[in-house]
């Protein structure tokens, strides 16, 4: 039952995305003072999602949300495993579930205009010790995507999405680019809020491949 309810949800999203229109704004801050060359050995650990708001009225078969985002990142990041292997999301999720101050410490860094010119990064909050710590924790895992920011929020009949994600080199401590972005789609229930977590992931992902791989073309 369970296998074949995501493959129904799946269909109603990939049908349902064709029939969607999409407004969109991007920012975007690659580190200059980051040494840009693809860590050897790349093993990336990806910060769960964990606050994705009330469901939205549902037509059809519709998973939990937390299952959307988690096999999303999981699916699309997989997808890069011949130059970085992917920490599996059940570990992070398992590990920050254990650690919740943790993850709203990373949630909640922010940056100054001075900081981003001087290789912002996790120093800010975490010692050297915690940081080989968390490495450890999560497999030696060198990178660390967080998803400063990931919002789902109905308004008038849509969908808007707001999303940051930063990726952070976890040997270093520093933040390698940070990219944000609003995204409405014009359906308003549970798939619409389907359609927005997939496809902002799947930016995400496109990102990481263009600003860390050096990919391009790689679209969500």
């Amino acid at each position: 039952m369970f296998s074949v309810r995501r493959a129904v949800y799946g269909l109603v999203l990939i049908v349902a995305l064709h029939g969607c229109s999409w407004l969109t704004g991007t920012d975007v801050y690659v580190n200059k003072q980051y040494d840009a060359n693809l860590k050897p050995g790349g093993r990336l650990a990806i910060v769960p999602i964990t606050q994705l708001g009330p469901s939205l009225t549902c037509t059809g078969q519709c998973p939990p949300m937390e299952e959307v985002t988690d096999r999303s990142f999981q699916e699309f990041f997989t997808k890069f495993s011949d130059e970085v292997q992917m920490v599996s999301i059940a570990r992070t999720r398992t590990f920050f579930q254990g650690n919740p101050d943790l993850r709203s410490q990373l949630i909640a860094l922010n940056f100054s205009s001075q900081e981003l010119a001087n290789d912002p990064g996790l120093r800010k909050i975490l010692r050297g010790q915690e940081l080989a710590s968390i490495r450890e924790e999560l497999g030696d895992a060198n990178l660390l995507l967080v998803p400063a920011r990931f919002e789902l929020v109905p308004h008038l009949g849509s969908v808007v999405g707001y999303s940051e994600f930063r990726l952070y080199d976890l040997d270093s401590g520093s933040m390698i680019f940070s990219t944000s972005r609003n995204l409405t789609v014009n359906r308003g229930d549970e798939i619409g809020r389907g359609l927005m977590a997939i496809v902002l992931i799947s930016h995400s992902k496109s990102d990481f491949a263009k600003l860390y791989l050096k990919r391009g073309g790689d679209g969500p």
